[in-house]
């Protein structure tokens, strides 16, 4: 998977052939909000699948001789048997309040609640390094469901 760091996302299709693995585009992804930000570059992150695993992928959004390119900066794996009783969400919160870098595998409570509070692991999208980080579970207080009332 490290094999399309540095790549135009835009370029690589619908479905990735690797070595040991076929990854296929989602069409799920979403910006980094512009109220952190830790640059004047765009960024977002992209869902990608495979049959073993979950991919996010963290993206740097430029312009390259008036061409647009989606270059791809770090990739977070999830192993899909980490699913099993448990959701990766966004949109979580810290005592700071909404930030859109942070990623949470939190417990899936099946009574779908507004928020998830039972985080198991976290990472952040970080603008400055260009990676994907591990955090504490504990700086994240929630993170909201997005099928909440639907």
């Amino acid at each position: 998977m490290n094999s399309i760091i540095g790549q135009d996302y835009k370029t690589l299709g619908d479905t990735i052939v690797l070595e040991d693995q076929t990854i296929t585009k989602t069409g799920s992804g979403y910006m980094l909000s512009k109220d952190n930000k830790a640059s004047n570059e765009d960024y977002g992150i992209v869902i990608c699948r495979s049959t073993k695993s979950i991919f996010y992928l963290f993206l740097k959004f430029q312009r390259i001789d008036s061409e647009k390119k989606e270059i791809i900066l770090d990739i977070l794996e999830i192993d899909r048997t980490y699913l099993t009783g448990n959701i990766m969400t966004e949109y979580c919160e810290t005592k700071n309040g909404s930030d859109t870098e942070i990623l949470a595998l939190v417990k899936d409570t099946k009574d779908n609640p507004e928020f998830y509070t039972k985080v198991v692991k976290a990472w952040k999208a970080n603008r400055k390094s260009e990676k994907f980080e591990k955090i504490s579970k504990k700086k994240v207080k929630r993170c909201g469901n997005e099928g909440y009332g639907i």
